[in-house]
């Protein structure tokens, strides 16, 4: 008999949580495991899915609190598949889904329950509007009561591990799987006339894009493009900010790219933004191409993932001043920055489909 391994995220979408949930789906073994995945309402992935994996797109009719409301369907369902017979684990991502995960599906028999955080918990502290205040008021308030009634907890980065300490909760580091390969390519030490810079993730609050085009206005230097990829909710008003700031011919909207390994390639440098973090995939994935970095030393994993400023250039969120200077001293000294990228070559093994993959597994094993 096989074990059951049913994953959970409430967005099953383009993102560093989907992309690391995906690749566990494709590289654990279906002869061992029958693998679910609960996801609400339309997924990016749910169309190239593996064929051995089950699917339940579970679908909301309220406008708010659909994830609450989603846990009586996944309740129902779990009931019916559970196998008395062998393990059935449970792996929910995300403080918010892991909270109602405790409270839904603890006294379900014969079901190991892992809460995987992703994200720094210092985004409870940040709020856009009254819902979002009292939601995350009532996170942190149960959540050292809930996350240790798991079985188990992880986290993707010793940073998230060391919050969740705060919290007198106990977990275990399992690094999200952004690599297929580490690329030992050569780094070419060469000044151009011109540069073409990227950033990576969702248009939302949390990459704080307009930090970014507000450095990219001061930079006296004018021989680079700056393109930037992803979608989100933010994509009208980035829009209009970058128009208002006539930079339209410097900053270029590329929406989401499937294939994001072909804008690693051509590009000379990484910009990363974001306010709060979890282990953000993106540069990871910029260093196996050999692409120096500049990034905000956000809470999260940001300075984990860089060493400390090893790998490369940190600087304070939303200091636009300070980005723009890196952004000059780049183009005035790119090999400077490159030398930092080539070292952390050794350091990316951890961060490999099968690593990340065997790290889950032994975790599964010793529950």
């Amino acid at each position: 008999m096989k074990d059951n391994i049913f994953f959970f995220i409430s967005k099953f979408n383009y993102g560093g949580a989907g992309n690391a949930i995906f690749t566990f789906l494709k590289k654990f073994n279906t002869k061992k495991y029958n693998l679910h995945i609960f996801f609400i309402g339309d997924s990016d992935y749910e169309n190239v899915l593996p064929k051995k994996v089950f699917k339940h797109k579970i679908t909301i009719n309220t406008f708010f609190l659909k994830t609450f409301f989603s846990f009586f369907k996944i309740q129902k369902i779990l009931k019916q598949q559970n196998n008395k017979y062998n393990k059935n684990f449970f792996i929910s991502n995300i403080h918010y889904s892991n909270v109602l995960t405790i409270f839904f599906l603890r006294n379900i028999e014969n079901l190991k329950i892992i809460l995987f955080e992703r994200t720094s918990l210092r985004e409870l502290d940040i709020y856009i509007n009254l819902v979002s205040y009292i939601k995350n008021l009532i996170i942190k308030k149960v959540l050292t009561y809930t996350y240790n009634k798991a079985d188990k907890v992880l986290t993707n980065s010793i940073v998230l591990k060391n919050e969740l300490k705060n919290f007198k909760i106990r977990s275990s580091v399992v690094y999200s799987g952004s690599l297929k390969k580490i690329n030992f390519i050569k780094s070419h030490k060469v000044k151009k006339k011109f540069y073409n810079f990227l950033a990576v993730g969702r248009l939302d609050y949390q990459k704080d894009y307009f930090t970014l085009i507000n450095a990219v206005k001061l930079v006296k230097k004018n021989n680079f493009i700056l393109r930037i990829c992803g979608e989100g909710i933010l994509k009208k008003r980035i829009t209009d900010y970058i128009k208002k700031n006539n930079l339209q011919k410097k900053i270029i909207l590329c929406g989401h790219i499937t294939d994001i390994s072909k804008m690693y390639k051509k590009s000379d440098l990484l910009i990363h933004t974001s306010l709060y973090e979890g282990l953000p995939n993106t540069i990871v994935e910029a260093l196996n191409y050999n692409i120096p970095i500049i990034a905000s030393d956000s809470f999260g994993g940001t300075r984990e993932i860089l060493n400390n400023g090893k790998y490369g250039y940190l600087f304070k969120p939303k200091d636009i001043k300070k980005l723009s200077k890196l952004i000059e001293k780049f183009i005035i000294n790119p090999n400077l920055f490159r030398n930092k990228t080539i070292k952390s070559k050794s350091y990316l093994k951890k961060f490999t489909h099968k690593f990340s993959s065997n790290s889950l597994e032994k975790v599964l094993l010793s529950i």
